[in-house]
């Protein structure tokens, strides 16, 4: 099973009337099975559009910047992000592969 991990959050000081508002998530994906890791990392940055639910950034959870990052990205591509770093681990573990360089 895939973690999600928010890794940073980025905000502005201020923003219209609302002080420290988070524009952005840099999140990472990842899969473990055994001693074998993969992970995905990316940003993505908060729909301002409307503050009316805006959340004061003391009051931010992981649950909830994770949710952010879900729901910009949509189900779709939370499913792809997902089954990649999974199938990455299932490679690696494959036996019978190698990795590495000849040189």
């Amino acid at each position: 099973m895939a973690t999600w991990t928010a890794t940073n959050l980025i905000s502005y000081d201020s923003y219209e009337d609302n002080t420290d508002v988070v524009y952005a998530v840099e999140y990472t994906v990842s899969h473990t099975s055994g001693d074998t890791t993969a992970s995905i990392s990316g940003r993505h940055n908060v729909d301002l559009s409307d503050l009316s639910s805006f959340t004061a950034y003391a009051s931010l959870t992981h649950n909830a910047a994770i949710n952010w990052v879900k729901t910009g990205l949509g189900a779709e591509e939370v499913t792809a992000l997902e089954t990649v770093v999974t199938s990455i681990v299932s490679e690696k573990n494959r036996e019978g592969t190698t990795s590495g360089k000849p040189w």
